[in-house]
Parts: C-alpha cells; structure tokens; sequence
C-alpha cells in the first residue's frame, strides 16, 4: 500500500521552513489563532508532538495569496 503524499505529515520545523517562518512564529501562531495576519494553518497533535499536513499547509498559502 502507498503512502497518500496529499496527506503527508511536517513536524513544525519541517512546517516552519517550508512556509519560511521560524519554528517559535508557528508556536505563538497555534496559541494567537494568527500568523501573518490572517487565520493560522490546522495543526494536529500526536501526544505532545505538533504535525500539519502539508495539503493544509498549502490550502493556507493558497487562501493568503492576493489578486493583483
């Protein structure tokens, strides 16, 4: 069986880095409901572990983008 890639989990650094903000910006953004003004991305936690999914990861970017 193959591994969904639509569904592939980021720890929050792998997260952080390939939105291009720091590890502790993803922190406050989880406690705040922000991050760059706008809704933070879902997270999920595994015990005490923070995942996103990278398709959330992208549905957030893509509701931050701004027509020209």
């Amino acid at each position: 069986m193959s591994a969904n890639p639509a569904r592939k989990c980021l720890a929050e650094r792998q997260a952080a880095e390939y939105l291009g903000f720091a590890p502790a910006t993803l922190r406050q953004s989880r406690h705040t409901g922000k991050l760059a003004g706008v809704c933070a991305p879902k997270h999920i936690k595994l015990g005490r572990s923070v995942r996103y999914y990278a398709s959330d990861l992208d549905t957030w970017l893509k509701s931050t983008e701004v027509s020209a």
